[in-house]
């Protein structure tokens, strides 16, 4: 059995809590920041409910992670997930959520449902997890996530241009999940020495030449293809990658835009290579095992590696491309911040405006404003419920 830290040990205690004494109408998030343990949270929950539990992740990747470490608890499960050829209900039951949207009926037995990475929960009637969770109505729900909030599409009543902002899941309409339980701020990790300190290493970025894309929700290809172009992005990265070598970082991620482009950097680099959602799953593993082993010193990433890569000793990161997602942000920077023998920082070099743009990781923290609701702030600027701005050397958000 683990012990516990004293911030898991309190989300632990108020999950208990609220399945003893909560509702089935109150639907809570507990945040958990990248490194904090979640895998951890949920096997400690788990361990300590009499059974009918069922513990659901978007991805296989996270199932294994999820149920590996209820298994070292000395917990025993059963695993539902198409993905895994695995299909079998138990009093504690760890599933993927397309595997068992269909399959409620099997699931009358479970009183409590933990919902892992729940910011990916959308609360569209239609969508995969409502079609499960509205036909299990008397079920206490509670979420899990590291990012507790979605990037919304609005359009300016007086102009009828799209732009995106920041909702905290609770304050978004509409809503499923309805207040936090608990946070654990991502201050709070650094100021108990549990996270590795970042050196950030901000470059010259314009940012004049990026637009939204027709959803309003993040930049257009074009556009960052072209701000990028201009601005060499590409050709400057083989030149950092050596000084990162020369200084004694051992790990490089680099994240990129397009498959294409890593794809390409990786025959300029020596001992590199490129994962995307195009490479096979056993390409993915091998590249990513000789990561691990040193035999590859540069990894470029293109949209996977984000949620549930966990490479304690990675010491450089590399972003490459601009984004308007503070959870893609928070996420790519998240990926170096864990504790390693020997590590010192973890260098995050950001080429492309996003620090700027948002803040840094270590500022960000869950606050209430002046009329009781929570906002996402770093200390000077708000950055949940208000407009984003592409051009944030105008408007300071």
């Amino acid at each position: 059995m683990f012990k516990l830290r004293p911030y898991q040990q309190e989300a632990v205690d108020a999950a208990l809590d609220f399945f003893q004494f909560g509702t089935a109408k109150d639907r809570p998030i507990i945040i958990a920041p990248t490194a904090a343990g979640k895998s951890i949270y949920i096997a400690s929950i788990v361990k300590e409910l009499s059974g009918g539990v069922l513990v659901i992740q978007p991805s296989k990747e996270l199932l294994e992670q999820n149920f590996g470490k209820f298994e070292l608890y000395g917990g025993q499960a059963k695993i539902y997930s198409a993905s895994m050829n695995q299909k079998e209900v138990g009093q504690v039951t760890f599933a993927t959520i397309g595997s068992i949207v269909k399959q409620s009926d099997l699931f009358s037995h479970v009183k409590y449902i933990l919902i892992d990475e729940c910011h990916l929960v959308p609360p569209d009637p239609g969508s995969m997890f409502m079609r499960f969770l509205l036909k299990l109505p008397g079920v206490k729900v509670i979420g899990l996530t590291a990012t507790a909030f979605r990037l919304k599409r609005y359009n300016d009543p007086f102009t009828g241009e799209p732009y995106s902002q920041i909702n905290l899941l609770p304050r978004e309409r509409p809503r499923y999940f309805n207040r936090f339980l608990h946070i654990t701020q991502i201050k709070e990790l650094y100021d108990q020495k549990y996270l590795s300190p970042v050196r950030w290493i901000p470059l010259e970025w314009n940012n004049g030449m990026l637009k939204y894309n027709s959803t309003g929700a993040e930049f257009s290809d074009k556009s960052m293809d072209d701000a990028m172009k201009q601005q060499k992005i590409y050709e400057r990265i083989p030149g950092l990658i050596r000084q990162s070598i020369e200084k004694g970082r051992k790990y490089r991620l680099v994240f990129v835009k397009n498959v294409a482009d890593a794809e390409l950097l990786a025959m300029q680099v020596p001992d590199s290579a490129c994962v995307s959602a195009e490479t096979k799953k056993k390409d993915r593993d091998n590249i990513l095992r000789k990561f691990k082993a040193g035999e590859i010193k540069t990894v470029f990433n293109v949209g996977v590696l984000t949620v549930g890569f966990d490479f304690p000793a990675l010491d450089c990161i590399i972003i490459a491309r601009p984004t308007m997602s503070l959870a893609l942000y928070i996420q790519m920077v998240g990926r170096g911040i864990r504790l390693f023998n020997g590590k010192a920082d973890c260098a995050v070099v950001d080429m492309c405006g996003n620090l700027s743009r948002f803040c840094k990781m270590e500022d960000l923290i869950y606050t209430m404003d002046d009329v009781g609701g929570w906002i996402i702030t770093d200390g000077s600027k708000q950055l949940s419920g208000v407009r984003l701005s592409t051009n944030y050397e105008l408007q300071k958000l």
